[in-house]
């Protein structure tokens, strides 16, 4: 049967499309996608989301506290009742089998509980450190994400790094084995240049190892691996703190980092449950009503019927227990200054986290730029120590330790980059100011934003 001649006319551009698709490089993840999938698979997060959750139904349960208490039951019994001995003459000695049945209503309305108002206070002074803390744990993320992004990017560096320091002395082992071959060198520059190369193939499989394990520190936060991560751009802005003043630095860490936040709702928290416990001396009052229909088919006194309701006021005045009052308010005292203790200690972490964090960033943007000098200046004795060796004038061990020297400094360069910007998240992460628009701005630093080192 003949072939028609359109039939796998369209078959072509698919195979073509399927070519450069496959051909196509995988798309590189930027910092900003890694965060956003980090907010939806991140463990950490999602179980604080949990818990701020969870600590949010305790507003709703201490308000059903102030609200009516309304109850229904109900019940059908078959009864037996034996006379054993009566001296009345109503009551024989017998045995009467009977059903019953009836329903109750009760209902309870507090009008004055201490305690019930106290726990308002308290519920909200818990809501709002789970709100805090919850708020922590993103800006957590956010470092703990960049931490792990920039932790693949070095290791990658240093692979690289590694890979080109191997290829370098290979081929600087071929040119000692053909100079020795001709007689311009010793053997011992052979062996110099074997054991450079072999020092460096065993510095590769360390930095492989060190990207694998990167990788997996990356996965356990978002929950899958990133084979391909955009690169710092050669030139990244190096922005002082703004402003550059460490005590205003310090001042807006106290009033607005978010973990100090936290621990004083603690602080009230603790304040108000000693408040609750001192409301064991106080009286209540509440209002109180029921409603008791019942109904007996037989008995010694026949067959009826009724209906019993009563609405009040009930008082409890509690006079003593023992000393337990008492002694749950002292336990509530201790546990405040606990929290007081534990605020204080808070605060001063706070305090050195973000001068720390501070002098880091101030001293971070020298040593980038020290190290980017120091990688040019190795560079360039690398190339005047080649030149000798090839005149005579240097030999194969100074090649050797020169080159080494300028790996070392390339690592150096690319890792001081890296602590800058992480340096600059942790301070405003202590600061309280940590958010997106920071990742949004981080992320214009990768590759191809254009932006320049100052």
């Amino acid at each position: 049967m003949p072939r028609r001649p359109g039939c796998f006319r369209w078959k072509r551009p698919v195979v073509l499309f399927l070519a450069l698709f496959l051909a196509a490089p995988l798309h590189a993840e930027d910092l900003l996608a890694v965060y956003r999938l980090a907010l939806e698979k991140d463990p950490v997060l999602q179980a604080a989301a949990a818990e701020r959750r969870a600590v949010l139904e305790s507003r709703a349960q201490a308000r059903a506290l102030l609200l009516p208490q309304f109850s229904v039951s109900a019940d059908y019994t078959r009864d037996r009742n034996k006379v054993l001995d009566a001296d009345s003459p109503f009551f024989r000695q017998e045995t009467v089998h009977f059903w019953s049945r009836g329903y109750s209503l009760s209902l309870r309305q507090p009008v004055f509980n201490r305690a019930f108002f106290v726990q308002q206070k308290q519920a909200a002074a818990i809501v709002k450190s789970a709100n805090a803390r919850y708020a922590a744990a993103r800006q957590d993320l956010i470092v703990r994400v960049a931490n792990a992004y920039f932790q693949v990017l070095a290791a990658r560096d240093n692979l690289e790094f590694a890979r080109a320091e191997k290829n370098a002395n290979q081929r600087q082992l071929e040119q000692a084995r053909q100079r020795f071959e001709v007689g311009l060198i010793a053997i011992t520059d052979v062996h110099e240049s074997q054991a450079a190369f072999d020092a460096a193939r065993a510095q590769e499989i360390e930095a492989r190892n060190r990207l694998s394990s990167a990788r997996e520190a990356l996965r356990v936060i978002t929950g899958q691996y990133h084979e391909q991560l955009s690169p710092l751009a050669p030139k990244i802005p190096l922005l002082a703190p703004d402003p550059q003043d460490i005590d205003a630095w310090t001042r807006q860490a106290l009033a607005e980092n978010l973990g100090l936040i936290a621990t004083e709702y603690q602080v009230e928290s603790a304040r108000e449950e000693v408040e609750q416990r001192r409301s064991g001396h106080y009286p209540t009052l509440d209002l109180a009503g029921s409603h008791r229909y019942s109904d007996v088919d037989d008995g010694f006194f026949g067959g009826r019927e009724t209906e019993d309701s009563s609405i009040g006021f009930q008082l409890n005045l509690p006079i003593y227990e023992g000393g337990a009052v008492s002694s749950r308010v002292r336990e509530a005292v201790q546990r405040l200054e606990q929290a007081r203790d534990q605020l204080e200690q808070n605060r001063r972490e706070v305090l050195r986290q973000t001068r720390d964090a501070y002098l880091s960033v101030i001293s971070g943007i020298e040593t980038v730029k020290a190290r980017k000098q120091a990688v040019i200046s190795a560079q360039s004795a690398l190339e005047a120590t080649e030149a000798g060796l090839e005149v005579g004038t240097r030999t194969t061990v100074d090649v050797l330790s020169v080159r080494r020297n300028l790996f070392r400094n390339k690592r150096d360069h690319a890792q001081a980059r890296y602590n800058y910007i992480l340096d600059l998240l942790r301070l405003k992460q202590a600061a309280g100011t940590l958010s997106l628009a920071d990742v949004e701005e981080i992320n214009r630093w990768l590759r191809g934003s254009g932006r320049t080192e100052d």
